[in-house]
């Protein structure tokens, strides 16, 4: 059904809008430039936090214990995806946002006050993280759903704007850990921290200034009323096949790519003596996802098909160079190359759950792919680690790549059947059109 069936109901990002005349008006360019701005900031400060973060862990209470903190975040992270998918779709895509990044600020905050003034503890840092991913789990995922409102707005189209953000994220997770680096060399780490909290707090800021129109002719879902609806909602959400393809692909990824970055990389260039070549390999895969978000903000994703089925061959080249860590330049080459892969078919992500979903469900879509990456990941370098136990970590990585390899060749397969191009997905919105103001 579409929004202008009946008289929708007043959606908090509606009210929250401040427009003034109809949807559909003249469009405003720099609503676009506000969120990007928003999303570049908030990257930025996670890129940072990503060195940060385990660095004060592991200052202050050693090693055995930063992997504690991380286990005993990571799994009321996983409840805080699935409940901050129904509060986005709740309360509102634009207020969850900046809720979450002020929480996110808060809680950085609050690692710098205790330290000075209690001093910082294994439960203080539990306690802080599980306050910190209750401001970044939901945000991620709201800010993802508002892209649609944001194109509808400004003008700008989903594949220009998911393109960049995917850009952003890029240029972040390359410049964010560096610059962290560079700062706790010359700088106290609490001076450090405050970087991250401004970043956060600016990006709620950038949220706040948003003044956003929803597009009037979105899909809904009318059976969908509050809490009282919360399993039909997740049921409709993960019927949808292109959903349960991307979260296929979501947790193969997730599991697989953790224990590359996390312990197989990592441990080859230990081993080899040659830590500045990890720190190339992990740039050059950065480097990847600048190019391809770039590639979809200027070309555009109109062929749905054939973009995924690239992604999955760039990812299966990556995936392979890589098992092939002996020779570094190869090495570098699969990193680069698994970029572009993961900078053309996250945009695309984006895209496509912006168009399938119903409006008032997607908050729970997005924050689908924030629960596989909470649970994923931490399985992923779980199974590697014990699998070091037995065998190298060259064999892992071909097995690695050998797992991935088979994903990739069904998760083609699968989307040259389902997936929409644009013009296909055009043409079903324009045939729902006239049949709804036939029937009206």
């Amino acid at each position: 059904m579409k929004a202008t069936d009946a008289e929708p109901p007043m959606m908090p990002d509606r009210q929250a809008s401040e427009t003034t005349g109809t949807a559909g008006s003249a469009k405003r360019s720099s609503v676009a430039w506000l969120y990007l701005t928003s999303a570049g900031l908030s990257l930025l400060g996670n890129g940072v936090a990503t060195v940060v973060w385990p660095w004060l862990v592991l200052e202050r209470t050693g090693n055995a214990a930063a992997g504690l903190v991380a286990t005993a975040i990571a799994i009321p992270s996983l409840l805080f995806a699935i409940l901050g998918g129904q509060l986005i779709d709740t309360v509102g895509r634009k207020p969850m946002s900046i809720i979450s990044d002020i929480v996110s600020g808060l809680s950085v905050i609050a690692v710098i006050a205790v330290d000075a003034w209690l001093g910082l503890n294994l439960t203080w840092f539990i306690v802080i993280g599980i306050l910190g991913a209750v401001g970044d789990i939901p945000g991620m995922a709201a800010r993802a759903a508002l892209g649609g409102d944001v194109s509808y707005t400004s003008g700008k189209s989903m594949d220009f704007i998911s393109g960049v953000v995917q850009s952003l994220g890029g240029l972040a997770f390359l410049v964010g850990p560096a610059a962290a680096g560079m700062l706790m060399a010359t700088l106290p780490i609490q001076e450090v921290l405050w970087i991250t909290a401004i970043c956060s707090l600016l990006a709620a800021a950038f949220t706040a200034l948003l003044r956003l129109q929803v597009n009037p002719d979105q899909e809904i879902e009318e059976n969908i009323k509050g809490w009282r609806s919360w399993g039909r909602a997740w049921m409709v959400v993960l019927q949808s096949p292109v959903v349960q393809l991307l979260a296929f692909v979501a947790l193969v990824s997730s599991t697989l790519i953790a224990p590359y970055l996390m312990l197989i990389l990592p441990t080859h260039f230990q081993n080899s003596h040659n830590p500045s070549m990890l720190g190339f390999a992990l740039s050059a895969y950065a480097v990847g996802m600048i190019a391809g978000g770039g590639v979809i903000a200027a070309v555009g994703s109109n062929k749905r098909r054939l973009i995924w089925v690239t992604s999955m061959v760039f990812f299966t080249i990556g995936f392979a160079c890589i098992a092939m860590m002996a020779h570094s330049w190869i090495l570098l080459a699969g990193m680069f190359v698994a970029g572009i892969g993961g900078g053309i078919s996250t945009p695309l992500q984006m895209v496509l759950i912006t168009e399938q979903i119903p409006e008032n469900l997607r908050g729970r879509a997005f924050s689908v792919f924030n629960a596989i990456g909470q649970f994923a990941a931490p399985i992923g370098l779980s199974v590697a680690t014990v699998s070091l136990t037995r065998v190298s970590i060259y064999t892992v990585a071909i097995a690695v790549a050998v797992i991935w390899t088979a994903a990739a060749v069904y998760s083609s397969l699968r989307g040259i059947m389902i997936l929409p191009d644009a013009a296909q997905y055009d043409k079903e919105n324009e045939s729902e059109a006239s049949a709804s103001a036939a029937h009206s």
